[in-house]
């Protein structure tokens, strides 16, 4: 079947029902600014409150202006509905960038978007809320190449102005595509509650580091996760049992790193599957938390992300935090290893607007200043910290 393709035009292409652009810069480093925007196209109506749920599934893109790239929709590859719509960027697109104008400013004060993407390269869109005065939030995730159709939650990027999630005017969503020939599909545009007060989740992947960290967590009474490698407890330079448990003792969540922590990529279905299970088997008959799982070196395919449905709640990857309720337990974005600066930023933008973020940590140089920040947060009652179990029990997108 042929594909119906919006191509964006020296001018921006106008569709019925949209306003056209009144200018697109190009972000020099990587793309991420998705253009500026003078105009004031909606601001004379009152906003309209946005309720959580679904907002496009992308049945009619004429409700989207393309901006650069092309566009056209895809019966073949979808995630809800009767068909997605495919971004693609030729050789000679820098980006890809699509635009749709609300028909009235959105009231977003209580909410977040969140989308489903698939894409043939590694690729991290980004989605834009402009208000009624241009100021701008971009949100962004992270999306492996050739994986199948997949929610992502998207975390905090950073901020042009003072937006006024109160007022938004239009939203976009982007791509950086350098000169890679590539496609990005998207699918399922939707809105997700954030909690009433911003929430953090704090994380060891590195069970010996784990270790370490204790005595500064134990000062600010702060609780924490660490995943273990099973296979290696007890062994030369891994804690021990008895270190895990007292971990525990202490509010910790032990949870599942896999067997020996390997790429699971690496390996067959069968092999991946072995490493999953054989964990989860430990972690059970230890008494500890079998229900979350951290990806080793924050690596997945199809089949990892299967296996980690099938055998927890809950599943850790790099990404980008500060995102509203989740929408896809198995790919909880987070924070490795940022500097004592980006913490300070992320941990802010949680408190000021809300979101859920889960900081993860290997190296430890920073660590005494990120708690000290999380702690005087939370006796401010501007954050909490939270546990694994507390994020599927209450902050699950429905």
């Amino acid at each position: 079947m042929k594909r119906r393709v919006y191509l964006a035009t020296a001018g921006a292409t106008l569709f019925a029902g949209c306003s056209a652009l009144t200018g697109s810069e190009t972000d020099e480093k990587n793309g991420d600014d998705n253009g500026d925007d003078n105009g004031d196209e909606n601001g004379s109506s009152d906003p309209i409150n946005e309720d959580p749920g679904s907002f496009d599934e992308f049945e009619d893109l004429s409700n989207w202006t393309v901006m650069e790239g092309s566009m056209s929709a895809d019966e073949e590859r979808t995630h809800v509905g009767s068909q997605s719509a495919r971004m693609d960027a030729a050789e000679s697109d820098t980006r890809v960038m699509i635009k749709r104008e609300f028909d009235s400013p959105r009231d977003l004060s209580d909410e977040l978007p969140a989308l489903a993407f698939a894409s043939d390269r590694e690729v991290n869109p980004v989605v834009q809320l402009s208000d009624t005065d241009g100021n701008r939030l971009l949100l962004q995730c992270a999306v492996e190449a050739d994986g199948s159709f997949a929610r992502h939650d998207l975390g905090y990027r950073k901020t042009v102005g003072d937006p006024d999630l109160s007022s938004i005017a239009h939203t976009k969503i982007s791509f950086w595509a350098g000169d890679r020939e590539m496609s990005l599909w998207v699918d399922d545009y939707h809105f997700v509650k954030r909690p009433d007060t911003g929430k953090v989740l704090l994380e060891f992947p590195d069970e010996s580091a784990a270790v370490d960290a204790a005595p500064a967590l134990a000062e600010h009474d702060l609780p924490a996760t660490a995943f273990v490698k099973t296979d290696y407890v007890g062994g030369s330079g891994y804690p021990s049992v008895d270190d895990l448990e007292s971990l525990q003792e202490d509010g910790w969540t032990i949870a599942s790193e896999g067997a020996t922590g390997t790429d699971l990529t690496a390996l067959d279905a069968e092999s991946q599957k072995a490493e999953i299970t054989s964990a989860v088997s430990w972690l059970e008959d230890h008494g500890f938390d079998a229900e979350y799982f951290s990806y080793p070196l924050n690596r997945y395919d199809d089949t990892t992300l299967e296996l980690v449905k099938e055998h927890h709640d809950l599943g850790f990857v790099g990404g980008f935090p500060g995102h509203g309720h989740v929408t896809n337990p198995a790919m909880v974005p987070r924070a490795t290893n940022p500097d004592a600066e980006e913490a300070e930023t992320l941990l802010e933008w949680t408190a000021d607007q809300r979101t859920i973020t889960t900081v993860s940590f290997r190296d430890l140089e920073n660590l005494d200043a990120t708690l000290e920040l999380v702690a005087d947060l939370e006796s401010n009652g501007d954050l909490e910290v939270i546990t694994p179990s507390d994020l599927a029990s209450d902050y699950l997108h429905e």
